[in-house]
C-alpha cells in the first residue's frame, strides 16, 4: 500500500516561490487561484524568518469529505484528496470545514492571464481543465505520480525544502527527518500527509490557513 504526501523541510525553505510558479504552470491554475502558498513566520527570539508551504494537506481523515452534499470529494489511489468537478455544486461547504482553508473557487470565470487573444493557443490537457465556481486545490500532481514521476512543485524546489514521500514506504535517507516531522495544526485531528520539519517554529500549534 502507498500513501503519498510531502515532507516540508522548513529549515531549508528560502521563500523563492518556485513551487508556486511550477504548480501554476503545470496545472494551468487560473488567475487569482492558488493551490499552494508560501507563508512567512518570524521568530524574534532566535532572529530567524521561516518560510513554509501551505496547501491541501491530503489528510487521512479529511474534514472536507463528509460535509460535501454532492459526494464530489473522494480519495485517490494513493490517499490523495481529490474533487470531481462534475459532481461539485460550488456550495463551499468544504471550505468552511477545512481547518487549513484550502479549497479554492474560481468565481470570476477568468482563465487567461492575457487581455488580448493569445498568439499561440496550446490545447489544455484533461488534468488542466476546470469548471469555474467549482472547488479545486492541489492534487499532488496525481497525473504525474501515476506515471512514476514526482509533483511539479517538488521537482522545482532547488533547496530540498520539498520532499515527495510515500508514508508507507519511507526511503531510508528521509526517515530521520520524517520521524521528527509534525502535522500543521495537529489539534484539528485530520491526520495530514503533508508534514513539516522545523527547528525554529512550533508547526503543530500553527493554525494557519490559506488566504483567498
Amino acid at each position: 500500500m502507498s500513501r503519498y504526501g510531502i515532507l516540508v523541510n522548513v529549515d531549508n525553505c528560502v521563500g523563492c516561490q518556485a513551487c508556486f510558479v511550477a504548480c501554476k504552470q503545470e496545472n494551468q491554475v487560473a488567475p487569482g487561484i492558488q493551490w499552494n502558498q508560501i507563508h512567512r513566520n518570524e521568530n524574534p527570539v532566535e532572529k530567524i524568518i521561516n518560510y513554509y508551504r501551505v496547501s491541501c494537506q491530503h489528510c487521512d481523515n479529511p474534514a472536507c469529505l463528509p460535509v460535501c452534499p454532492a459526494k464530489a470529494i473522494y480519495v485517490g489511489p494513493h490517499g490523495e484528496v481529490l474533487v470531481n468537478q462534475d459532481k461539485c455544486i460550488g456550495c463551499q461547504a468544504c471550505l468552511q470545514a477545512c481547518p487549513y482553508g484550502v479549497p479554492q473557487f474560481n468565481t470570476s470565470g477568468k482563465t487567461s492571464y492575457y487581455d488580448k487573444p493569445e498568439l499561440v493557443v496550446i490545447p489544455l490537457q484533461p488534468y488542466q481543465k476546470r469548471q469555474p465556481g467549482k472547488a479545486e486545490r492541489c492534487t499532488l500532481c496525481v497525473h504525474l505520480t501515476n506515471e512514476g514521476q514526482i509533483p511539479a512543485c517538488v521537482r522545482a524546489c532547488a533547496v530540498g525544502a520539498l520532499n515527495f514521500v510515500d508514508w508507507d514506504n519511507l526511503d531510508e535517507k528521509i526517515k530521520p527527518m520524517a520521524e521528527k516531522s509534525v502535522a500543521m495544526n495537529e489539534a484539528a485531528g485530520t491526520k495530514p500527509k503533508v508534514r513539516y520539519y522545523a527547528s525554529h517554529m512550533d508547526i503543530a500549534k500553527l493554525a494557519d490557513k490559506m488566504t483567498h
